[in-house]
């Protein structure tokens, strides 16, 4: 028989990190482009938690030769996100093993966003295509973020863990079409689905502050 395992966390954390974006708009051709993040959370368990995510960077699509057109977003995002780890539907133990860590900082998460396009480069800027629409160069679109990823803690002697390594990847779904600078015309193109873009990153989150209690 095993005795459950128990053990105390930190309750806030910071964390930062950068990766690369795809868009995937009303052009065909996708481009990866850098993007960097900041992040805060507050852990109600050590594996579930509500935080605020800021993102800075570049979304970009197209070309000028097999698509005839291209655009090159230098948006801003936030977002108000929940996460589940797989830790919180496991027993804990006192035996550990890496393959288990690993395991249980497998996570999911969402909530919601705010996306600010900033359409520094588009072509062509006078539309020859009756199919689509010039967009606006500045524009807001709330979204809905989906994440999946993996933490993986480094903890101190006294057992808790400080830092913390971080794998996501993003995908945002946007509710509007201001994302690529174009938009398709409703009386030639029925639109069938809003502008995406994905997020993949690596980061590393510092924990501190309060401490909390947990035993399963």
């Amino acid at each position: 028989m095993q005795a459950s395992a128990q053990s105390n966390f930190y309750k806030l954390s910071v964390g930062a990190g950068a990766g690369a974006t795809i868009g995937f708009g009303d052009l065909r051709k996708q481009v990866l482009s850098p993007a960097v993040y900041g992040s805060g959370d507050f852990y109600f368990t050590p594996y579930v938690s509500l935080g605020v995510e800021g993102q800075l960077g570049r979304i970009k699509g197209g070309d000028t030769t097999s698509s005839y057109a291209n655009f090159n977003n230098k948006y801003k995002a936030g977002m108000l996100q929940a996460k589940v780890s797989a830790g919180a539907f496991m027993n804990h133990t006192y035996r550990h093993t890496t393959l288990k860590k690993l395991v249980r900082g497998i996570y999911v998460g969402t909530g919601i966003g705010l996306l600010r396009n900033n359409i520094t480069e588009r072509y062509p800027e006078v539309n020859r295509n009756p199919k689509i629409d010039q967009g606006k160069r500045a524009s807001w679109d709330a979204f809905l973020p989906l994440n999946a990823g993996i933490n993986y803690g480094i903890s101190e002697k006294n057992g808790y863990e400080r830092f913390v390594i971080n794998a996501n990847f993003q995908g945002n779904l946007t509710f509007g079409e201001g994302m690529d600078g174009f938009d398709q015309n409703p009386l030639f193109v029925k639109n069938t689905h809003r502008d995406i873009y994905t997020f993949t990153s690596i980061g590393i989150k510092y924990k501190f502050g309060p401490v909390g209690y947990f035993k399963r």
